[in-house]
């Protein structure tokens, strides 16, 4: 599995999202990252918010910068999947994941664009029961690794 983050907005969840991929034991991330949230060093108070919100783990996760979204969708030789709100997509409960997959997750405030979300093979969704438009970058990210991991990976 690799994971591609398009244009991520809240510095707290980029936190949490190194968090949940350290626990996981995802070491490394593609970031398109237009916002400049990832830096190759931070002052002292981002330092020790970073420290703070990730538990460390965002010093242990390698960020690869990509440049261009789209082109790195398109020139990644497996299957890319884009995690979307939209409850007419593939439902996350009833999909098979495969060891190569590219999960690709937008930004807090606006999703994926459209023309990733068209550039990516398959559209999928964590179903809902609430009214709440969606979930967060942290969350929905969490949630869609843990059932990759469930799917394909043997518990320790």
């Amino acid at each position: 599995m690799e994971i591609l983050v398009h244009a991520p907005e809240d510095f707290n969840n980029l936190c949490g999202l190194a968090r949940t991929l350290e626990v996981l034991g995802v070491g490394r991330c593609h970031v398109f990252d237009p916002h400049r949230i990832v830096r190759p060093s931070y002052g002292k108070s981002y330092t020790r918010k970073l420290t703070a919100v990730s538990a460390g783990a965002f010093f242990r996760i390698e960020f690869v910068l990509v440049g261009d979204s789209l082109g790195f969708i398109h020139g990644y030789p497996h299957r890319t999947i884009a995690s979307v709100p939209d409850q007419t997509a593939a439902s996350l409960y009833d999909f098979e994941f495969s060891r190569d997959d590219l999960l690709v997750f937008g930004s807090e405030a606006h999703g994926l664009p459209a023309e990733v979300i068209d550039g990516c093979d398959v559209r999928l969704t964590v179903p809902q029961r609430g009214t709440t438009q969606s979930l967060n970058l942290c969350v929905a990210s969490g949630i869609i690794m843990a059932e990759w991991f469930r799917q394909l990976e043997p518990t320790p």
